[in-house]
């Protein structure tokens, strides 16, 4: 499996610290790189996250989502794209329970291309009406929040990230808009577990 820094996510959509020492992890991993701006991984969203979560609650695949920044140019100097996915680490870190809602919040709210993007008060609002505590959202803006967003996306870039949403079946490039449901997404992990 490859090792890109990330947010491991669990059963329910809860960000997890680590696979735990001595548990067996399935036999395949989904990576999915996001941009929180990007409105093709929005429609990846819409159309695979909950097929995808289903198979991380039955133990089919394990799910790492990285949340990068491609499209800072795209947001009137604010670095949305930044920003978001700093809020994103930081709600792994500070909430993990509620990372799972918050992704999938953010893309709900996904501002426009080319638009200055959610102001840090809007970004903690939305994470506030999905009961995520002050004491986390404060953290949004923080120098390491950042600085994660920022060295993750470029350890992506470094391993040949090009666009978002990719998607990645246990280290190999996958065509991100080749799914449509769980079906196709079960079948090449069956594939890959079974080869």
């Amino acid at each position: 499996m490859i090792r890109i820094p990330g947010v491991i996510v669990g059963p329910g959509g809860k960000a997890l610290t680590g696979f735990g020492d001595g548990a067996e992890r399935p036999p395949t991993q989904i990576d999915v790189f996001v941009d929180y701006m990007c409105p093709y991984c929005r429609r990846f969203e819409r159309d695979n996250a909950e097929a995808i979560q289903e198979l991380v609650d039955n133990g089919v695949t394990s799910l790492v989502t990285h949340p990068v920044a491609i499209l800072d140019r795209l947001s009137k100097g604010t670095l949305y794209s930044t920003r978001a996915a700093a809020a994103a680490y930081a709600v792994a870190a500070g909430a993990p329970d509620k990372f799972g809602a918050f992704n999938t919040a953010l893309f709900a709210h996904q501002p426009a291309e080319s638009s200055a993007g959610l102001s840090e008060a809007e970004l903690a609002n939305l994470a506030h009406s999905i009961a995520i505590e002050p004491v986390v959202t404060r953290t949004f803006a923080d120098d390491s929040m950042l600085r994660q967003a920022t060295e993750n996306t470029q350890a992506a870039i470094n391993l040949g990230l090009q666009g978002t949403p990719t998607v990645l079946l246990s280290g190999h490039h996958q065509p991100a808009f080749q799914w449509d449901g769980s079906r196709p997404i079960a079948e090449a992990l069956g594939s890959m577990a079974a080869s």
